[in-house]
């Protein structure tokens, strides 16, 4: 009894150490500055926030399914160059744009999963490549400049308010609700966990893993596309680098928002905690003026601990399931 009630306890924190990480961030701050918790200031941390929370609903299911994907930030450029050329040199109207980037976020990941099956790597692996790829591709496109004049019917979805609530903000909160349920509620959500915690015993039971997994990347490209969307519309200007650093950030916080690195454990609200504790971190940083490297090496150390806990965490469950016969005897 006593070992099952510290796994449980374990568990929990596994499960919701995000949660108690952002409350003591949040706390610490309200401290320093009092106006912290005023709603204005906790609207805008979401709204700047919208597209990376967005992106990383994405990855959630990708690291769920135990494949991990680091051209996300490139991805994220590449379409956004893409649609700012087709709206700002052939005039397709914003609607269609919209539409073609959720349509190449979801062939760009589609393109990653293929890859990656055809040559028998890991997504990982085939990510590397597909990254320098990617950031050619946009830098290609741009000539190294930056692509402007966005029409004012797109920019509004990134700058746009619906009452006192930012569109941005309103569009997160709808696909969380989606995925929260698709996760949870779906037949999806369970081959999602279960292919990331046990790939062949799914195979044995019948199921298309490869299909699952190009399910898996459409949902992830749907997000990166999206996210591309907003950050586009909100920046008003299209660059070539402006994903970058943008997949070690999402992953980072995926990680300390409790999925596990070797897939199959998590959930979407500990991804939300995740993103929001970094933005949170990094917000204060920018207050202390210290360096933008700085900010580089705390996320850094972040991503290990996350890591390193998980990692624990396994080793407990190992320890366990190896007693239990003996304190069934």
């Amino acid at each position: 009894m006593k070992e099952t009630k510290k796994l449980s306890i374990g568990d929990f924190l596994r499960n919701n150490m995000a949660w108690v990480l952002l409350i003591v961030c949040c706390l610490i701050f309200g401290v320093i500055s009092p106006n912290f918790f005023s709603f204005v200031n906790i609207i805008n941390i979401l709204n700047q926030n919208a597209y990376i929370i967005i992106t990383a609903f994405g990855i959630s299911f990708i690291m769920m399914a135990g494949e991990v994907d680091i051209s996300v930030g490139y991805a994220i450029s590449l379409n956004g160059v893409a649609v700012a050329i087709l709206m700002t040199k052939f005039g397709i109207p914003v609607i269609l744009g919209v539409i073609l980037s959720v349509i190449f976020g979801v062939l760009i990941c589609l393109v990653n999963m293929l890859i990656a099956y055809k040559l028998n790597l890991q997504l990982f692996m085939a990510t590397v490549g597909t990254t320098t790829i990617f950031q050619g591709f946009a830098y290609v496109m741009t000539q190294s400049k930056t692509i402007s004049n966005l029409p004012d019917g797109f920019k509004i979805i990134g700058q746009g308010y619906l009452g006192p609530i930012p569109i941005p903000v309103i569009i997160t909160a709808v696909l969380f609700i989606v995925v929260s349920f698709i996760l949870n509620k779906t037949y999806i959500g369970r081959y999602v966990f279960a292919i990331g915690g046990n790939v062949e015993a799914v195979r044995l039971a019948g199921i298309n893993v490869f299909g699952m997994k190009l399910f898996i990347a459409s949902i992830a490209g749907f997000m990166t596309g999206v996210g591309a969307i907003i950050l586009s519309a909100r920046l008003g200007s299209v660059t070539a680098n402006m994903g970058t650093g943008l997949e070690f950030t999402i992953i980072t916080a995926v990680l300390l928002g409790g999925v596990s690195v070797r897939g199959g454990e998590g959930r979407i609200s500990g991804v939300v905690a995740g993103v929001l504790i970094l933005a949170i971190l990094s917000n204060g940083m920018q207050l202390a003026r210290l360096d933008v490297y700085y900010q580089f090496v705390a996320k850094g150390i972040i991503m290990l601990a996350a890591i390193g806990f998980d990692v624990f965490q396994l080793k407990k469950k190992k320890k366990v399931t190896v007693k239990k016969p003996d304190g069934d005897k």
